[in-house]
């Protein structure tokens, strides 16, 4: 498997397993990102993985700019700080993923 394949593929594992958590059909992943809890979940998930490739980002989560990922990672560290059932959220699903991955 290439190196680019297998980084393709820590994505699609990440947002697999945030799917499952919310119950959510991971062929459609609209519902997803129109949540903006669930959008900084994948958003840290996906940076504490090392997967913040812009342009694989860009593709997924349909974000135009540079500019606008780095935002929106901003306001998912601001969420992570400030909120506690946010930030258990995170670090429960952070453990599903190091199970697996």
């Amino acid at each position: 498997m290439e190196y680019k394949d297998l980084r393709r593929y820590q994505y699609e594992k990440i947002i697999q397993i945030l799917c499952q958590y919310n119950n959510i059909d991971e062929n459609d992943i609209i519902p997803l990102l129109r949540d903006k809890e669930c959008k900084y979940l994948l958003l840290l998930l996906l940076k504490s993985n090392k997967c913040t490739d812009e342009v694989i980002l860009e593709e997924i989560m349909s974000l135009k700019t540079k500019t606008s990922i780095q935002y929106n990672f901003k306001k998912a560290e601001e969420k992570l700080y400030v909120n506690k059932d946010f930030r258990e959220k995170y670090f429960e699903i952070q453990r599903i993923i190091k199970e697996i991955i």
